[in-house]
Parts: C-alpha cells; sequence; structure tokens
C-alpha cells in the first residue's frame, strides 16, 4: 500500500473517531436531580437554568405574553400538569440530548424510572407526536414507539399546538 493512501486511513480513522465519540457523548443518559427541574409547560422543562424540550411530542401551549400568546390553549394547563406529576413521582430522572433547536433549547428524551417521557403524554393524550414532521433524531426505537402509540390512542381532544400557535399568535 503507498504512503498517500496509509495517510488518508489513518485520518478517516481519527474522523471516524472523533465523530464517534461526539455522537456517544451526546447520547449519553444523564441522571438529573427532580428537585432542580422546573416545568415550564408540558413539553419544556428547565433544569439548573436550562431549557430542555422534549423530542417526539408538541403539546397544548400556555398563556406566554413574552412568545405572543395571551391565553391558554385548551388542556395546555392539563398538559403542564402531566409533566410536572409525572416528574414528581419520579425515582429517578434521565435523559439523552441531541443538540439544540433555533431557540437555544437542548432538546431531549427525558426518562422518568426509564420511560420516555414523550411516549408517556402521546399515550395520555396530552400532546401529538412529532415523530412524523421531524424525524427521529437519532432515536429511532423511541421514535417508533411514540409514533405507534398515536396511532392506537387516536388523537388528542385538542388543535394541533402547530396550528393554535398560527392562528393565536399576536
Amino acid at each position: 500500500m503507498k504512503l498517500g493512501n496509509i495517510s488518508v486511513l489513518i485520518l478517516i480513522f481519527i474522523f471516524s473517531s472523533c465523530v464517534s465519540e461526539d455522537i456517544s457523548e451526546r447520547r449519553e443518559e444523564k441522571i438529573i436531580n427532580r428537585l432542580f427541574i422546573e416545568v415550564v409547560d408540558g413539553d419544556t422543562v428547565v433544569y439548573k437554568g436550562q431549557f430542555m424540550r422534549f423530542l417526539g411530542v408538541d403539546t397544548p401551549e400556555i398563556r406566554n405574553p413574552e412568545h405572543g400568546f395571551y391565553s391558554d390553549q385548551p388542556y395546555g394547563r392539563e398538559a403542564k400538569n402531566f409533566t410536572r406529576m409525572e416528574i414528581k413521582k419520579a425515582k429517578r430522572v434521565t435523559y439523552m440530548a441531541d443538540g439544540y433547536d433555533k431557540y437555544g433549547r437542548l432538546l431531549v428524551h427525558l426518562f422518568v424510572d426509564g420511560y420516555p417521557l414523550s411516549l408517556r403524554i402521546v399515550e395520555e393524550k396530552y400532546g401529538y407526536e412529532t415523530v412524523t414532521v421531524y424525524g427521529d433524531n437519532g432515536f429511532s426505537d423511541i421514535a417508533e414507539r411514540i409514533v405507534e402509540a398515536s396511532k392506537l390512542v387516536g388523537k388528542p381532544p385538542f388543535e394541533n399546538p402547530y396550528i393554535w400557535r398560527r392562528k393565536n399568535r399576536r
């Protein structure tokens, strides 16, 4: 093998090692203290100052004048309370991250006692699944479960938050 080909192979190996390390670090499940979690709404929490947006689900909006919402979407408070109670009763809360959204929120799958909270929210009809719109973010197993649950339980009793936001933002 020529020296140039060996150099290319070495560079490819180094690059692929760096990429896989980055992905494994990002995919590492991290334990967090539920006592320091503030629930913003059904699909967003703050942990030690970091906003975390749940992957795979979109829950109804609650009043937030900063973002142009001057009233609650039906079921918004119920979705927020559901998320709060699931976290409150959990013995262990963990998350796995997948980068940030355009608002600077960390995109996560939050787990309560090992169960994906996004999946539980969809199963209980407090949110619409978003996997079919935004993809699985590299969490194909969880995403498949969310989509399947959505098909099984049917449409939630409120307008899709994406549509509601477009109609109600001022």
